[in-house]
């Protein structure tokens, strides 16, 4: 039994209609994440104080200052793939600028930035963090 051709292209036209009405940032979001820091994310005391310059999606809102493999990670609130930020203050009078974007940072990496619970830490992700000497915004399409 073969199908109707009009219904074959109403089909087809559908299809094409939901790929063309997804929004671009979830092409962005789902982005392939930097080796490194998913390296960093899985393996912290591997890098304990050594400096390193990783790309990620940031998040420089109250309460969430962290760095995350890509951006679904952070909706999805995945921590192992998330580094949080220190050091971070200079940052905050760019966050209009850099907050949900593609960053680079260069910064030494602490595997427990909590000193062992001795510091409360409310805008990580994880005791795993990254001390933020520079950050600059990335094009997407720049890998």
């Amino acid at each position: 039994m073969s199908m109707n051709p009009l219904f074959k292209l109403t089909a087809l036209c559908c299809s094409l209609g939901l790929v063309a009405c997804s929004p671009a940032s979830s092409l962005q979001r789902e982005a392939v994440a930097d080796p490194l820091l998913l390296q960093v994310a899985a393996a912290p005391q591997t890098f304990e104080g050594k400096t390193v310059t990783l790309r990620g999606w940031v998040s420089l809102r109250h309460e969430d200052r962290n760095l995350w493999a890509t951006k679904a990670d952070h909706e999805r609130w995945q921590t192992p793939r998330c580094l949080s930020l220190s050091l971070y203050d200079a940052l905050l009078d760019r966050a209009g600028e850099l907050d949900g974007q593609l960053v680079e940072v260069t910064g030494v990496i602490s595997s427990d930035a909590s000193k062992g619970g001795r510091v409360i830490r409310l805008g990580a992700c994880r005791d795993v963090a990254i001390a933020v000497s520079q950050m600059r915004r990335v094009d997407a399409h720049t890998h």
